[in-house]
């Protein structure tokens, strides 16, 4: 990875900005309040600054791939969730959003794999809630292209 990349992996704008990692977990609460009051825009705005800030962090590219499916952004809820999956292989919540995403582009083959994997690390990481979905989702997808 060439100097740029790996700075802003590293956080070099949260830096620039003065920030801690732990300073951004205030702009997290700030996001999940938009998404309550069903600020969509303004959630995923946040979320967006979020990971410019931190761009490892799971939780900030976990809310970023959540408010970009409520917004109908799917290639950026993909992109989200490609992120996760590379930064955390054994997270079953980046297979499921990825899932989501390419259900939502009608890209089928994609999301049935990606589901797939949310079924299997939901399980192993007793996570039901990811498991359960994941699984309606496969079995809506079973559906659709029978």
């Amino acid at each position: 990875m060439n100097g740029i990349g790996s700075a802003f992996l590293n956080g070099a704008i949260r830096k620039e900005l003065g920030l801690e990692s732990i300073d951004l977990r205030a702009g997290l609460d700030i996001a999940k309040s938009h998404l309550k009051r069903g600020a969509h825009l303004e959630a995923l705005r946040t979320y967006v600054a979020l990971v410019l800030c931190e761009p490892t962090n799971i939780d900030f590219q976990v809310g970023l791939a959540n408010c970009a499916l409520l917004l109908n952004q799917h290639h950026l809820a993909l992109q989200a969730a490609s992120a996760i999956v590379a930064l955390a292989p054994s997270d079953a919540r980046g297979y499921f959003l990825s899932g989501r995403a390419c259900l939502a582009l009608g890209h089928y083959a994609e999301a049935a794999e990606d589901l797939r994997d949310a079924v299997e690390f939901g399980r192993n990481a007793r996570d039901p809630v990811i498991a359960e979905e994941a699984s309606q989702l496969l079995q809506k997808l079973s559906t659709m292209q029978s």
